[in-house]
């Protein structure tokens, strides 16, 4: 996985997220999976920031890849910040980014891209990225909508 700092340098949304005690594993940190739900806290974020509707016949997608290089272990009682930027805009899918660090940003504890596909609701099909995420996406990222392109 390419390092997401190469990828994205600014994460213009961040989550505060606190370790809860069901998140911790018999090794006594936050369980790897629980890691891909802050990613998600962290998706739920960016999306309302934009001020997309959380109502999936609006604006319907499906994760179709998780990467996650797992730096240090996160111990029970911190807050995490999940910092999250969209490097990436293509005609069907995007890329998010995320730094998982303390909330004081002193340790980075995960990096992390996932890829969305936006698709038809209900029928699951793949489709065009709706115009109004485009512009949402590009008020949040600082862009205008052309600069955001497919690789």
């Amino acid at each position: 996985m390419p390092e997401p700092d190469v990828i994205a340098t600014t994460y213009p949304v961040r989550a505060d997220i606190p370790v809860r005690f069901r998140d911790i594993d018999g090794l006594g940190h936050v369980n790897n999976a629980v890691v891909m739900t802050y990613l998600e806290i962290a998706r739920e974020t960016y999306w309302r920031r934009a001020g997309l509707g959380l109502d999936i016949s609006d604006y319907a997608f499906l994760l179709a890849r998780s990467e996650c290089d797992f730096r240090a272990p996160i111990p029970y009682g911190e807050t995490v910040a999940v910092h999250l930027g969209c490097p990436r805009l293509g005609t069907k899918s995007w890329d998010f980014v995320y730094r998982v660090e303390s909330a004081d940003g002193q340790r980075l504890y995960a990096q992390a891209r996932t890829v969305q596909v936006a698709v038809e609701f209900p029928s699951g099909r793949s489709c065009e990225i709706p115009a109004g995420v485009r512009a949402a996406f590009a008020r949040i990222e600082g862009r205008d909508q052309g600069a955001a392109t497919a690789r």
